[in-house]
C-alpha cells in the first residue's frame, strides 16, 4: 500500500479503511524529550518552534498545546481571588477564594453572567476555562484563538492537530470550584448550579461555532468527567439527566461542521460506551488498562468504533523498563490488528518518563512495519 499522508491515516482508521499503519496519537509535555529529539535547546523564543518539531517527527496526531511567554513557574493571583501554580504544561489552583455553599453559589451566578457576556461578544471567558494551558487561554477574543491554531498547524507539517478542545461542564466547573464544593452547591442549590452547567455548554457551542470554518483539521475532541478507575463518580440519574443532555448538544455542534469527535473520559467508561457512541462519538479515548479498559475487550464489544491512547504512561512509561514499554507495544500491535485504534501513550508524554521509554514506544508505534 502506497505510504498515506497523517491526514489520510487518521481519517482511513476513524473510518475503519486500509492504513499504511496506524496512526501515533499523544500530547507531548516533556523539554527532555522535545531537546532530544530536535537537538536543540529550548528557550522562550524557540520553544513554540522546537516543540512543533518535536512533534512532527513523531505524531500524526497531537492534542492541545500551547507555549506561554514565560516557561518558568509562576504564582498568579486572578480577580476572583483564585491562586495559581502556573507552569509550562499545566496551570493549577493552589487557593481558591470560596469555602461556603453560599459562596460557590454567589460566584456561579457571577460566572454565568461574564459567561453569557463573553459569548455576546465573542470573546475567551477565562471563567469559562479548565486553566490546564490549553490552546487559545492567553487569548482574548475567539477569533485569535483561530489565528493561534493556524500558526501552530502551519508549523507542524503533516501531523494533525485536534480542535480546541472542549470541556462543556464538570471539568470546568469542579476543577475551579472543588469536587466537593460542586457537588454541595449542586445538592443545596441545583438550579443555580445546572444554570452555570448550561452556560458553560453554550460557551462551547459559541467557541465551536466560532471556530468550525478554519479548514485546518477533520477531528475534535471533548472532555467530561464522568468516571475513576474503578467505576463512575456519579449516580447513573445524574449521568442521564444532566450530563449527557450537555455532552451530546456539543457532540451534535461538531458533528453538524463535519468533524470526526474523540469523546474523552478518564477513567472506567465502560457503563456509558453503548450511550456515548449512539450520540455520534467517533473515537473514544483513553483507553486505560488501570482502569480495566483494554483494547482487545473494546473491539471485540465496538467493532465499528475507534479507541485510543492505550499505552500506560502512569506507570508502565514512568516507571517501567525499555523491554517492558517493546513488550506492552507489540501487544497493542497485536492486539489492534491494524484496525481502528490510535496509538499512544494514556495521557502525555510527562516529564516523569524517560526519554528512551517514550521514543522506543514511538519507535515501535511508527515503524511496525518495517521490522
Amino acid at each position: 500500500m502506497a505510504e498515506l499522508t497523517s491526514r489520510e491515516r487518521i481519517l482511513n482508521t476513524i473510518d475503519g479503511k486500509e492504513v499504511d499503519r496506524l496512526p501515533v496519537y499523544d500530547i507531548i509535555h516533556s523539554v527532555e524529550f522535545i531537546e532530544q529529539v530536535t537537538g536543540d535547546k529550548i528557550t522562550p523564543k524557540n520553544a513554540e518552534d522546537l516543540t512543533c518539531k518535536a512533534v512532527s517527527e513523531v505524531l500524526d496526531l497531537v492534542r492541545h498545546f500551547t507555549i506561554p511567554a514565560n516557561l518558568e513557574p509562576q504564582i498568579i493571583t486572578d480577580e476572583d481571588g483564585f491562586v495559581y501554580n502556573q507552569e509550562w504544561w499545566t496551570k493549577t489552583i493552589i487557593e481558591r477564594p470560596i469555602k461556603t455553599v453560599e459562596e460557590a453559589r454567589d460566584l456561579m451566578k457571577k460566572d454565568v453572567d461574564r459567561i453569557n457576556r463573553a459569548i455576546e461578544r465573542k470573546e475567551v471567558c477565562p471563567q469559562a476555562l479548565e486553566h490546564l494551558e490549553l490552546l487559545g487561554e492567553h487569548c482574548e477574543t475567539l477569533e485569535e484563538v483561530k489565528v493561534l491554531f493556524k500558526r501552530i498547524a502551519d508549523k507542524l507539517e503533516d501531523t494533525v492537530m485536534i480542535a480546541p478542545e472542549s470541556l462543556p461542564g464538570l471539568y470546568n466547573g469542579m476543577n475551579r470550584y472543588g469536587f466537593e464544593l460542586f457537588i454541595y452547591t449542586y445538592h443545596d442549590y441545583p438550579e443555580d448550579a445546572l444554570s452555570y452547567y448550561r452556560a458553560l455548554c453554550d460557551y462551547e457551542i459559541a467557541r465551536i461555532d466560532s471556530f468550525a470554518d478554519l479548514d485546518l483539521t477533520p477531528i475534535a475532541l471533548l472532555s467530561e468527567e464522568m468516571a475513576s478507575n474503578s467505576g463512575l463518580l456519579f449516580k447513573p440519574a445524574f449521568i442521564e439527566e444532566v450530563i449527557y443532555p450537555n455532552v451530546r448538544r456539543v457532540i451534535d455542534a461538531w458533528k453538524s461542521h463535519g468533524y470526526k469527535v474523540i469523546f474523552h473520559a478518564d477513567g472506567n467508561k465502560w457503563p456509558v460506551l453503548d450511550d456515548i457512541i449512539s450520540f455520534g462519538a467517533d473515537v473514544i479515548d483513553p483507553c486505560e488498562s488501570l482502569a480495566t479498559m483494554e483494547v482487545k475487550k473494546f473491539k471485540e464489544l465496538y467493532p465499528d468504533t475507534t479507541v485510543a491512547s492505550p499505552i500506560d504512561c502512569q506507570y508502565l512509561l514512568a516507571l517501567g523498563t525499555k523491554d517492558e514499554v517493546a513488550e506492552a507495544c507489540w501487544k497493542l500491535i497485536e492486539d489492534a490488528n491494524d484496525e481502528r485504534v490510535l496509538l499512544g501513550s494514556t495521557s502525555e508524554i510527562h516529564p516523569a518518563v524517560p526519554v528512551e521509554n517514550a521514543l522506543t514506544m514511538y519507535d515501535i508505534l511508527r515503524n511496525y512495519k518495517e521490522m
